[in-house]
């Protein structure tokens, strides 16, 4: 049963990570909360970060989202790089710390996604610390103003 569920999940992900792969030409705006719509059921809203710190020569695609599927909803962070799988992920909204963990180059928390999704949707900052493969530290920091809005909005619409 738990290996069915991962495998869907990691299928989710993966046709959702393509669709963004493809259609984020850095269009959208650092630290605002964007909607896409992945098919008739499933929804996402995303944030570029603000900043993205850390001594890298090269990155790929950051982004922390929502994914909503019918009832079913998860956060997942994208790092643009590999993570160490023996290092947590660090998400911090305001001044409360949630552990994630790492896989390649996703994140998804530890807890209950929705203690995490109503932290957002009452937080006004988030950083995410993370660690590359190759020992790398990054720091992203992301900005909550106007999530609760896309929240809804992704309620609505999907």
């Amino acid at each position: 049963m738990i290996n069915k569920a991962i495998y869907t999940l990691t299928s989710i992900f993966l046709i959702i990570s393509s669709v963004f792969a493809h259609d984020l030409s850095f269009e959208h705006e650092h630290g605002k909360w964007s909607l896409k719509k992945v098919n008739g059921t499933a929804c996402s809203i995303f944030q570029i970060p603000v900043t993205e710190k850390g001594d890298y020569s090269k990155r790929g695609v950051v982004l922390f989202y929502v994914f909503k599927e019918g009832s079913s909803e998860y956060v997942r962070i994208d790092a643009g790089y590999p993570y160490d799988p023996n290092k947590y992920v660090k998400v911090t909204i305001d001044e409360n710390n949630y552990q994630f963990f790492g896989e390649n180059d996703s994140a998804w928390s530890m807890k209950d996604d929705r203690l995490i999704i109503d932290a957002m949707k009452a937080g006004k900052g988030m950083t995410v610390v993370g660690y590359s493969q190759r020992g790398t530290e990054t720091t992203d920091t992301y900005t909550l103003i106007g999530f609760t809005n896309a929240y809804n909005s992704m309620q609505k619409d999907c």
